[in-house]
């Protein structure tokens, strides 16, 4: 076939019939096994339209793939856990979804403390496998999602405060690059293409494979036993309980780590801040750490000792298993996120203003509207210079998640309107250094800047390397 001639969807498929291996699937999206055998996508908003969706069962697949989507100038996007939610993934229409649902292989090796997964391994495919060997690995805070995606934008979550970001515990990875190359890269291996993983990995290759440093439960975290504590606060407590928060920003110890936000609460209709806090260590000491928010008064508390495995899809009140729920994927969501650089108690309170009114001017919206700020201790992290990775924000404070699930898109206009105005808001928290955001929580509209920072030009340089054609630049692109 010859460049622009492999538009006919059966066309495609006849080719991949003809040259992937035996155990690869082809189907047109909406036929066939498609929804049973394929990784549906979390968010339905900002949805990439495909033509195609293969699911190869080898590493060479891939390359075929690859070299194929570009000989004849077909977009593609690799799947993994299927948990992207970027606006830009809306500009490929008509292409291909590489499904890496074949590669989902954890191996463990408990004598050289590392776990090896498959590109399309999620979180809760490496709790019980690992914790049952006394061994851990840093993981996020939703226990559907892909760990090598996560892992490939930086990866923050509970066990930060110990072993530094997810990506900080990467040892290798194998990749299909932008040149149809299988390769290696880690420390002593394409170090330069390792560098560009650690943080802007999605704009390199589709990862097959990755190697995580594991570590023994009794090292740092307490046996794995960690002390969480679940909160909900009535709204006219906030000036306490965000004075609690900016009194903690920056100075909690390694072991605690802190998630609050606003919510809106049907048992108590009306809003509420919910906090939630992790300790890794004797249930009391955490419980002294914890004092100062019970002595706040929350509506309703929940305090447990979880051990690693469950934590995830445990804590927050159960959180975890609306996100994860079935009835979760291809609902319509928008999400906006801010690093921040201090916490202020007033503007905080603002912003609980802005989503009181919010909620009454729209009722539908408030089950699945809230705004999030993770507070992780940063002394681990920061040890690395923000110059040896991609991912350029060690020093980072906070993290601002705006989440917001419409019934449908006629909400579409109010909702951004509203993000984007509380993200206006919460950006004097972010000081000098202006707009910058994690690429995982990205929304879409920042720019490249924003993500990468001073990082930026080493990263494109990175990828006029491996990826010449630009055929990784869906996903929050970087391609000048």
């Amino acid at each position: 076939m010859h460049a622009a001639r492999a538009v006919d969807p059966q066309q495609i498929v006849a080719y991949f019939q003809q040259n992937l291996s035996a155990g690869s699937e082809v189907v047109v999206p909406g036929q066939g096994n498609w929804t049973a055998d394929f990784t549906q996508r979390w968010n339905g908003l900002y949805e990439p339209s495909y033509v195609v969706a293969v699911k190869p069962a080898l590493e060479a697949d891939i390359q075929e793939i690859i070299s194929y989507a570009s000989q004849n100038h077909v977009p593609f996007m690799g799947t993994g856990g299927g948990h992207g939610y970027t606006s830009t993934t809306a500009r490929l229409q008509n292409g291909i979804d590489i499904d890496l649902g074949a590669f989902r292989q954890v191996n463990v090796s408990a004598a050289e403390n590392t776990v090896t997964i498959g590109g399309a391994v999620h979180f809760d495919q490496v709790f019980d496998v690992l914790f049952e060997q006394g061994k851990l690995v840093p993981t996020g805070y939703c226990s559907c999602a892909g760990m090598v995606g996560v892992t490939l934008g930086g990866g923050v979550g509970p066990l930060q405060g110990l072993y530094g970001l997810i990506m900080d515990s990467l040892v290798s990875v194998r990749l299909v690059t932008g040149k149809g190359e299988l390769v290696t890269a880690s420390a002593t291996e394409n170090t330069e293409l390792f560098w560009g993983v650690r943080g802007g990995g999605i704009h390199l290759g589709l990862v097959t494979s990755a190697t995580y440093k594991i570590y023994d439960v009794g090292d740092k975290a307490h046996n794995g036993q960690a002390l969480n504590a679940d909160m909900f606060f009535s709204a006219d407590k906030n000036a306490s309980v965000f004075q609690l928060l900016e009194s903690l920003a920056g100075k909690q110890p390694d072991t605690y780590s802190i998630v609050s936000g606003i919510l809106w609460s049907d048992d108590f209709n009306a809003s509420v801040i919910v906090v939630n806090t992790v300790y890794w260590g004797p249930e009391d000491e955490g419980a002294i750490l914890n004092q100062p928010f019970l002595d706040i008064g929350p509506l309703v508390k929940n305090i447990t000792v979880l051990p690693w495995n469950r934590l995830t899809k445990e804590n927050r009140f159960g959180g975890n298993s609306i996100d994860c729920a079935p009835q979760a994927e291809g609902v319509e969501r928008t999400i906006l996120g801010l690093n921040l650089y201090s916490l202020k108690a007033s503007i905080f309170t603002d912003v609980l203003a802005d989503y009181d009114r919010f909620y009454l001017e729209n009722p539908a919206l408030r089950p699945s509207s809230m705004l999030a700020i993770e507070m992780h201790p940063r002394r681990v992290t920061m040890q690395i210079p923000d110059s040896a990775t991609a991912y350029p924000y060690r020093e980072t404070l906070g993290m601002n998640i705006i989440s917001i699930v419409m019934p449908d898109r006629s909400f579409l206009a109010t909702v951004e309107k509203f993000a984007t105005s509380i993200r206006q808001k919460l950006s004097p928290m972010s000081g000098a250094k202006g707009l910058e955001v994690y690429v995982n929580y990205a929304h879409g509209d920042e720019g490249p800047v924003a993500w990468y920072g001073e990082n930026l030009g080493r990263l494109r340089q990175l990828k006029s390397e491996w990826d010449p054609s630009v055929l990784f630049n869906w996903t929050n692109g970087i391609a000048a």
